[in-house]
């Protein structure tokens, strides 16, 4: 709290300076957030070690060892081997560069097309939202797996064509949070003064509109992660995916499946690479949405780091009873 004086009236006025503005403000709560640190840090280390993979094994992903069938972890093999011989940390690493790499565009095209429709809708109302509306509510209504097929399909089976299929399916999510945020701030004072003031629609979109409707659509683009990551996995299993020999995630569990029993491990640690990584994923978008918005006016959802927190009081009163 600083005392500042009024010019005018020569008097004293109380006020609350922030020195860094609200995304300084909300990087020291994240900070605070230990869980969504520790998130942020594991979900970093997997997708570093997954682009250094040329650095961080020896082996060709593809190269098949008839000799050293379904191998136990060793200081040769850190994970084993699979039926062919294949060393499946090597397999795991590049799996994930394919797996992340579909994650991240999938969810960047979804990002940028649906803000884009989103923010037509919202802003211009009228006939853009008439005609918008109900194509949004048919790529809704559009299973992912229909779309992934027609892709696959239609470009060129086993390439990683189905990611445009789960970007067109997350498309509806970012406009209909875009388009209510929007139509939401159009009355506002701001608004009215900057039309007051001459400034055209660009101006009003990217100086107001974009800047709050930014933290809504970060802590949604982080939830689009894991259901495209999951996504991508589970299409992979179902041999939709990319083809072999070339790894997945969602390819690597499928080819193990036969071999749960002599070696578990083969599907095991692909599962616990998936799991730890969506998990991360979605923990760190509790802790961004809870540094973005601590008054909670963004859309509300029940989360795992929320049930945590609402656990925890309570057994901290069992145990001082």
């Amino acid at each position: 709290m600083m005392a500042k004086r009024d010019r005018h009236n020569d008097r004293e006025v109380s006020c609350v300076e922030y020195p860094g503005g609200i995304w300084r403000d909300a990087l020291r709560r994240f900070i605070r957030n230990r869980i969504a640190v520790i998130c942020l840090a594991v979900f970093l280390i997997i997708c570093l070690s997954c682009a250094l993979a040329p650095y961080l094994t020896k082996y060709d992903y593809s190269r098949i060892d008839a000799y050293n069938t379904l191998a136990k972890p060793s200081l040769t093999h850190l994970l084993g081997t699979d039926n062919l011989g294949r060393d499946l940390f090597t397999r795991i690493l590049y799996g994930g560069r394919v797996t992340l790499r579909i994650t991240f565009t999938s969810a960047v095209i979804a990002l940028l097309l649906g803000s884009a429709v989103g923010l037509a809708a919202g802003y211009f109302g009228g006939r853009a939202d008439f005609f918008i509306s109900p194509v949004l509510d048919v790529l809704a209504a559009i299973p992912v797996i229909l779309l992934a097929l027609v892709f696959e399909a239609l470009l060129s089976w086993g390439k990683g064509n189905f990611m445009y299929a789960i970007a067109i399916a997350a498309i509806p999510q970012f406009a209909r949070l875009v388009r209510v945020s929007v139509m939401n701030m159009m009355g506002s004072e701001y608004i009215e003064a900057a039309r007051a003031l001459g400034v055209g629609h660009a101006g009003i979109i990217f100086r107001h509109v974009v800047h709050n409707v930014a933290p809504a659509l970060i802590v949604r683009f982080t939830s689009a992660l894991a259901e495209a990551m999951l996504t991508c996995t589970v299409l992979g299993y179902l041999s939709i995916g990319i083809s072999p020999p070339t790894p997945e995630w969602g390819n690597i569990v499928y080819l193990s499946k036969n071999y749960i029993r002599l070696a578990p491990q083969l599907m095991i640690i692909p599962c616990a690479v998936i799991s730890l990584s969506v998990i991360s994923i979605s923990l760190l978008g509790d802790g961004l949405r809870d540094a973005l918005d601590p008054r909670g006016e963004l859309p509300a959802r029940r989360t795992l780091s929320a049930r945590v927190s609402a656990f925890l009081p309570k057994k901290r009163e069992r145990l001082k009873n």
